[in-house]
């Protein structure tokens, strides 16, 4: 491999759309792997009123837009009315049959009426999140940044709308570590370890800034599946009259402890991915090392770098098993709060 070069200095322009070198045009968006070019397929998920947002088919990130007075949001607020409608009537029906560990309905409702008031915050601040997002991941389209075998549309292609952020995110920290992983055996200078730690740096507050703007969907998506998980499990000695009632109910149970898994996963990765970058940077030479390779390490070790539910929990691996410790203690109060209605039979 080529030895690094020191890196070129950057200009900031006001004028500019983002930060570029000076002796560089304004970059063409619709050919770099940006993560605004990969969520292209969000437009889909406006057609069940998630993101109500004008221009995500747009190349130029900086047309993304929210408008109170559009068709996504005159989607949107169908849909929520009409959820609204089915809220209030399953919460008028339980009025009347009483409460019990089995009556989903009324959370579903309630799950899905948040999820639109989420999506619709979500929404206001994506404009600002997408364009901050693009001016920092913009020196990783180019050399010595790689692009990995599958490029950020084809994952994003692969992931679930609720985990196309972590995707991103975790894509950029990948494209570090790889080129932290090239730098092994080279004699490098400082100026590329500053440059290396500055966008480390970057991203590490891309993430911040991300975190503040989806921390509350990340939360409401945690409740929601530990509560469905938590229902499944409530039904597992339950008889069931017909066998394609016990292949619907396993296929939804595993499918639930499945997803939960995969988003957790997901989002871990993102977390393992910054600090897999310790091990090279730890076996620097001596004619290597200097104070920004000692100052990236204590960042990377010292630093949680991950997603969180509202600052109450950060998205690691380890809180996966948390998780599953909670799921039973969870199920052991469903089971008290539903022993009347099964010494019934019900």
């Amino acid at each position: 491999a080529r030895p690094e070069t020191p890196p070129p200095k950057f200009v900031e322009d006001s004028n500019l759309a983002f930060n570029v070198l000076a002796s560089e045009k304004l970059p063409n968006y619709a050919d770099l792997d940006l993560f605004h070019r990969a969520v292209f397929p969000m437009f889909l998920a406006q057609c069940v009123a998630i993101m109500p947002l004008v221009g995500i088919r747009e190349s130029n990130p900086r047309r993304v837009r929210f408008a109170y007075k559009s068709i996504p949001m005159f989607v949107t607020l169908i849909f929520m009315i009409a959820t609204s409608i089915l809220f209030l009537s399953m919460f008028t029906h339980l009025l009347k049959i009483g409460i019990t560990a089995k009556n989903f309905g009324l959370v579903f409702f309630g799950c899905v009426l948040s999820a639109y008031v989420v999506f619709i915050r979500l929404a206001k601040k994506w404009p600002a999140v997408v364009r901050i997002w693009t001016r920092t991941e913009i020196p990783f389209t180019k050399p010595p940044y790689e692009i990995p075998k599958r490029n950020l549309s084809r994952r994003v292609q692969l992931a679930a709308l609720a985990i196309i952020g972590l995707s991103g995110l975790s894509y950029r920290f990948e494209q570090i570590t790889a080129r932290i992983r090239k730098l092994e055996h080279e004699e490098v200078c400082e100026s590329v370890f500053i440059q290396i730690r500055e966008h480390y740096v970057k991203m590490c507050e891309l993430l911040e800034f991300v975190d503040s703007a989806m921390s509350s969907l990340i939360l409401l998506s945690c409740v929601n599946n530990l509560y469905f998980v938590c229902y499944q499990l409530l039904n597992v000695f339950n008889k069931l009259r017909w066998p394609i009632n016990y292949v619907y109910f396993w296929y939804s149970l595993l499918y639930l402890i499945g997803r939960t898994a995969f988003v957790f996963l997901t989002a871990a990765d993102i977390n393992e991915e910054s600090k897999r970058g310790l091990g090279v940077l730890r076996r620097v030479s001596s004619r290597s090392w200097c104070v920004e390779v000692e100052r990236l390490i204590f960042q990377m070790t010292t630093q949680t770098v991950a997603l969180s539910g509202k600052k109450f929990y950060f998205l690691t691996r380890r809180l996966l098993f948390g998780m599953a410790g909670t799921i039973v203690t969870y199920e052991l109060v469903l089971l008290q709060f539903d022993e009347p209605n099964r010494r019934k039979g019900l």
